[in-house]
């Protein structure tokens, strides 16, 4: 029978000549690292700063009147995604849902009536019950004013996690018509225009709010950098 003392004394040599070898150089690296990136953080830094007070000015225009968005290019797109996508409420494929793929033939874009959107928060809820299962929820409000009527809408779901291989997810069309309509309606209702103008309003006023959700979640663009070591047999 082989000694133990002999039989794993070569191994444990190559892994001291290997620790010897290559664990300072990897040290090393991991320093050279941590140096570099945080000389591209003071690098950036500025031009981060001066990303998020544009981003200001932008929901501060949102804030004034979010009429703003109406002839840019992606709001047309985000209006032709939605006519595409097959709608889940029976109540809003009605022709009163229907708007103009381009927006700044709008009826909201003829009117005096200045939206204002503020106030975008997120919401995590660690503690959801849906009368079946535990889950953890996120949702965001918003402040909505219609010339010179404000009003909150609040707690509309983004997502539903119910464990690691388990979550729903609100489409932005859901959103839209589940939730966001149904508020922007309630508004319109003591303001005097006709009925007909008021789902047409409803309508364009409620997608626009929609859009502009794709601009409250932006933020300043930073530089990342990912590492992971190759495995090999």
């Amino acid at each position: 029978m082989a000694d133990s003392n002999s039989l794993f004394s070569l191994y444990e040599e190559l892994v001291q000549d290997h620790s010897s070898q290559f664990d300072p150089q990897i040290a090393s690296l991991q320093e050279l690292v941590i140096t570099r990136m945080q000389e591209i953080r003071d690098a950036e830094q500025s031009l981060v700063e001066t990303q998020a007070i544009e981003l200001k000015r932008i929901t501060d225009a949102l804030a004034t009147d979010a009429r703003c968005l109406l002839p840019m290019p992606g709001l047309r797109a985000f209006v032709q995604e939605l006519k595409q996508t097959k709608s889940n409420n029976w109540y809003t494929r009605k022709s009163e849902f229907s708007i103009a793929e381009d927006p700044t033939t709008w009826l909201l874009a003829m009117l005096k009536l200045p939206i204002g959107l503020s106030n975008y928060q997120t919401h995590e809820d660690l503690n959801g019950y849906d009368d079946e299962r535990n889950f953890i929820g996120y949702s965001y409000t918003l402040s909505l004013k219609l010339g010179s009527i404000e009003h909150s809408i609040n707690e509309i779901p983004l997502k539903r996690i119910y464990n690691v291989n388990e979550c729903s997810e609100t489409s932005i069309k859901g959103q839209i018509e589940d939730y966001i309509y149904g508020d922007v309606k309630y508004l319109l209702r003591d303001m005097e225009y006709p009925e007909s103008q008021k789902q047409q309003l409803a309508a364009e006023i409620s997608t626009l709010v929609g859009y502009s959700l794709k601009i409250f979640a932006l933020k300043p663009r930073r530089a990342i950098f990912n590492y992971s070591s190759i495995e090999e047999d």
